[in-house]
């Protein structure tokens, strides 16, 4: 499943907010962090769009199978 333009954009802020709150840091919530030109908010903002990336390719990898394979987890 890949994420529409707008689910995208607003995961991008949300996550790249919680990364930067990990390190200390607060924005107000109407702050747009994409458009921060701070280095640090910036790497906020490209960690948020690579970790979408990452997770994006991992649902790609798996589009095959709709479920998980579970019979080593669970033998009968």
């Amino acid at each position: 499943m890949e994420l529409g333009y707008f689910q995208k954009d607003v995961l991008i802020e949300k996550l790249a907010k919680k990364f930067y709150a990990i390190q200390g840091y607060v924005v107000p919530e109407s702050y747009r962090m994409q458009s921060a030109t701070h280095p640090a908010e910036r790497a906020c903002v490209a960690m948020a769009i690579f970790a979408i990336e990452e997770f994006e390719s991992i649902k790609d990898e798996g589009s095959d199978d709709d479920e998980y394979e579970t019979d080593c987890l669970f033998p009968e």
